[in-house]
């Protein structure tokens, strides 16, 4: 039987983000659409590829429940993945999401 390795939970989610590169200084990012999201990492798709362990923050460009923007969070590429003209991009976090600020998120 199919066991699950995962360390958290992955949630469906339909949200944009703004993802800046950290290597290179620069401070134009690119929006891309998140579809997956755990308190340890998430998936979006992007037209722009970059490299596994590529450094990133990540903004979410919505309000959460309690009408806080989301903190940046900060991560590495963990995988990257072609699909046509897109990218489907994960991103492992440098720090889980706490559980309270992560329920503001999905819910």
């Amino acid at each position: 039987m199919f066991e699950s390795f995962r360390r958290w939970q992955r949630y469906s989610i339909s949200a944009k983000a703004l993802i800046k590169r950290l290597d290179t200084g620069s401070p134009k990012g690119l929006v891309a659409q998140v579809t997956t999201i755990s308190q340890g990492g998430m998936g979006f798709y992007t037209d722009v590829p970059m490299e596994k362990t590529t450094p990133v923050s990540i903004e979410l460009l919505f309000e959460s429940l309690d009408g806080s923007k989301p903190d940046i969070i900060e991560g590495k590429i963990a995988s990257i993945c072609s699909h046509g003209k897109d990218y489907f991009t994960g991103v492992a976090f440098d720090r889980e999401i706490p559980y309270d600020r992560f329920y503001g998120i999905i819910y």
